[in-house]
């Protein structure tokens, strides 16, 4: 078993897709870390962090729909820049589809850090 929060059924598909992967290396890893990824900060953390095409390419890769294998929103969801202010702008898939742009939106923060950021934007 790969990782601990996934079922006996996804730990197999991933198995599966790493041993039959051909490819760039990195890649995969970059793939296999998006899914721990997802499992703590949620898949909308992965949409805003992910262009379309990397989001597609890391699902295939794997195999899976990162809507299946992580929640909406993470435990830590709150210490992204990208979640709180899209969230904030209550535009998501704007943000998400790159119609709003969000300055250092791959920076993960502490809570204080990021209400003091949201708190300027006023």
């Amino acid at each position: 078993m790969y990782f601990h929060f996934l079922t006996e059924e996804q730990n197999a598909i991933v198995d599966k897709k790493i041993r039959t992967y051909s490819g760039h290396a990195p890649t995969l890893e970059a793939a296999l870390g998006a899914v721990v990824m997802g499992h703590l900060w949620g898949w909308r953390f992965l949409k805003l962090l992910h262009s379309p095409m990397t989001y597609k390419k890391y699902e295939k890769i794997l195999g899976i729909q990162f809507q299946d294998f992580c929640e909406e929103r993470g435990e830590l969801y709150h210490k992204s820049y990208a979640t709180q202010i899209a969230d904030k702008l209550n535009s998501f898939w704007a943000v998400a589809t790159g119609k709003k742009k969000i300055k250092d939106k791959s920076k993960i923060g502490d809570e204080k850090e990021i209400k003091k950021e949201l708190e300027g934007d006023k």
